[in-house]
């Protein structure tokens, strides 16, 4: 294994930088420059996350929604959206893994004064070969990073899973994570789906020391979403479930049906 990083203080230190950083540039490792200005923690390494909010988001503008990102002081960007539309060619985790700058400066330029985002939902499922859905949590980590360092942005781990086998990773580097998101997108349709919600949320609840979970939901009827977090809530675990347009859509449809 190739050590491109020097240990401090050591003779010619900036030099070794140079040209560290020139041959993370020849291996292709450019998101090494954002997940060593944090550290990695469990068996897969998963860069450390974590929140430090004053105030939980009142209201969630999704990825594809530019003209909600400032709806309120406390508006939060999620990407619970397909990921074909910021993980392309063009997506923001390969602008930071290709260390494309126009594409990062088009990034930091369509977020600039976003105070807070839950991370990047890339989708884990349970066809997928295991080494893909832990790479995608890895990804989702090394964007959370990247926000939190160029914009200064609060980032809101997300947790993700497919399955119960899932859960042996899902919250690797969020050991110390007060406030998590969770999205019920499409959970409801699923009593299976349902039952692993469960699950993942009193795992989640049993490990780390939360005292919010964020949750992304476009149901009308908010009662059988806050059922799937009767867990989070008998251990003083707050709910908060934010406005957003698609939500309100949907409640007006049914108001109108």
């Amino acid at each position: 294994m190739v050590n491109i990083f020097p240990a401090k203080n050591s003779p010619g230190e900036f030099i070794a930088r140079d040209a560290s950083k020139k041959l993370m540039q020849q291996l292709n490792l450019n998101f090494m420059s954002i997940t060593n200005k944090t550290y990695c923690i469990g068996k897969y390494d998963m860069p450390y996350v974590t929140t430090n909010l004053t105030e939980l988001p009142d209201y969630i503008a999704l990825y594809g929604e530019p003209g909600q990102y400032h709806r309120t002081n406390n508006t939060c960007v999620a990407f619970y959206q397909y990921e074909s539309l910021y993980d392309d060619l063009y997506g923001i985790f390969n602008a930071i893994y290709y260390d494309n700058h126009e594409l990062q400066a088009y990034y930091l330029n369509r977020f600039a004064g976003v105070p807070c985002f839950i991370a990047p939902d890339f989708s884990i499922c349970g066809d997928a070969p295991h080494i893909e859905n832990l790479y995608r949590v890895f990804r989702a980590r090394v964007v959370s990073v990247w926000l939190t360092l160029k914009l200064g942005s609060n980032v809101i781990p997300n947790v993700t899973y497919s399955s119960s086998a899932s859960f042996s990773y899902m919250l690797d580097g969020m050991e110390d994570c007060d406030v998590v998101a969770f999205s019920t997108k499409r959970v409801m349709r699923s009593k299976e789906f349902r039952s692993l919600t469960k699950q993942a949320v009193q795992y989640t609840v049993d490990r780390l020391p939360l005292d919010a979970i964020v949750v992304y939901s476009v149901n009308a009827n908010l009662q059988p979403v806050y059922d799937l977090f009767d867990y989070a809530i008998a251990h003083n675990v707050k709910i908060v479930i934010p406005d957003n347009t698609l939500r309100m859509r949907n409640m007006k449809l049914q108001e109108a049906a």
